[in-house]
């Protein structure tokens, strides 16, 4: 696998200086959102496309509305803390000013992890490193009881 990812450090700049580590190859089966809440099957957008899911009743998956409902549905309470919490798991979510981007989520090391679109997932050391023109900034922090006293994909 490669050390750094040039292209995706063209539109996330700040990866360039940072220590980030690449945990998979490209895969468009899934996307930023299915990855934080476990799902490496679907692609998580409203769209009636096969592959595509978006929990039903929930708002449209272009207004942070929608994120937000997605992850209250898996348990998860807004915070402003996005320090590490050994019990909780956490997921940042980033927004432009017009829609929500992406979703980070916290691993127990306290490094994040990220799918990025249907590319790569990274684990990167903070959440300042991905914002930028592509994601915008972190929004909304959300946390959830470690269930069973695991997390997401650990």
């Amino acid at each position: 696998m490669l050390e750094r990812d040039h292209e995706l450090e063209e539109v996330c700049p700040h990866l360039k200086e940072t220590p980030y580590k690449i945990t998979s190859p490209k895969d468009p089966r899934y996307n930023c959102v299915a990855y934080a809440v476990g799902d490496l099957k679907n692609f998580w957008y409203d769209v009636s496309i096969k592959g595509y899911y978006w929990p039903p009743g929930v708002p449209s998956a272009d207004t942070l509305e929608g994120w937000i409902k997605v992850f209250e549905i898996h348990g998860y309470k807004e915070t402003l803390d996005s320090s590490l919490e050994p019990e909780y798991e956490k997921i940042a979510i980033y927004a432009s000013e017009t829609s929500p981007e992406h979703v980070a989520r916290q691993k127990a090391s306290g490094a994040w992890t990220s799918k990025m679109g249907k590319d790569i997932d990274i684990e990167h050391p903070s959440l300042g490193c991905l914002e930028g023109d592509l994601y915008g900034k972190v929004v909304k922090i959300m946390k959830r009881k470690c269930q069973g006293g695991k997390r997401v994909l650990e």
